[in-house]
């Protein structure tokens, strides 16, 4: 099922098993997803406003005091709260603006946010054949003319060396090959996965990354693997970390390598 008529709020509330349940735990383990509590910072703040801007025309956000402190500042959350929409500081706002624009910038990735077919943020729910599982998954872009997926990543270093190290340290990968799973489970016919990765930090820049297919592959074994941990420990209503018994501390080898051994003399 596809649905275009979700918010961004109605869909996290939604039963299902998403790409962030399967990250949790290729990265932890099934126990640290059954006990996962979900946090907000101010630079996830920022991530959801950078989408809203170049998803939906920043219509969701609200540009409040120049800080979270004093009554100006909670007047503007209890306005933010009343009409569901998300309340920066001004500092914040405006930075959002800025790495947002830089997505436009970038020729490749604005070709694909600007598709005029491109479906946005569209809900996703269906039920892998494999495990039984409800899935469930929003991608932020779909272009059918060109089958092309895509994310938007906010991250500290977007150039080509320095992404594909986010890109694995949390397990983008995994991602790209559940949202296409899904997807194409939904009726979707997806080629290739793109993330458009801004900028965070000045000078503030942009850059699209292709998943190749053998990074979606690899990132096929690990996606499935966790979906049958997760249905087994479902079945079972049993949540283990994987960890050993226990642990032999052993120092690091730079201590090792350095140690004066009493030899009783």
């Amino acid at each position: 099922m596809i649905r275009n008529d979700l918010s961004n709020a109605d869909y996290h509330a939604s039963d299902g098993i998403s790409s962030s349940d399967v990250k949790t735990v290729l990265l932890n383990s099934v126990w640290h997803w059954r006990h996962a509590v979900h946090k907000s910072s101010p630079a996830m703040d920022i991530g959801t406003a950078v989408h809203d801007i170049r998803l939906e025309g920043g219509n969701n956000i609200i540009k409040g005091p120049e800080t979270r402190r004093g009554n100006a500042w909670k007047e503007a959350l209890t306005e933010a709260d009343f009409t569901k929409k998300l309340l920066l500081t001004e500092g914040d706002y405006d930075k959002a603006q800025s790495i947002a624009a830089t997505m436009l910038e970038d020729d490749e990735c604005r070709k694909l946010l600007e598709a005029p077919n491109a479906k946005k943020e569209h809900s996703i729910f269906v039920e892998c054949p494999t495990t039984g599982l409800k899935l469930r998954c929003r991608p932020d872009l779909y272009n059918p003319d060109k089958k092309v997926m895509a994310d938007i990543k906010c991250t500290l270093d977007p150039s080509p060396q320095g992404f594909v190290r986010q890109c694995y340290k949390y397990r983008y990968d995994a991602q790209s090959f559940f949202y296409t799973y899904v997807a194409q489970l939904a009726g979707w016919e997806v080629t290739h996965f793109a993330f458009l990765a801004a900028g965070n930090t000045e000078p503030y820049i942009s850059h699209m990354h292709i998943m190749s297919m053998d990074a979606m592959k690899l990132a096929q074994n690990d996606v499935m693997r966790a979906l049958k941990e997760i249905a087994e420990a479902k079945q079972t209503n049993t949540y283990k970390t994987g960890w050993d018994r226990f642990t032999m501390l052993n120092p690091p080898k730079w201590m090792a390598d350095n140690l004066d051994f009493d030899k009783g003399e």
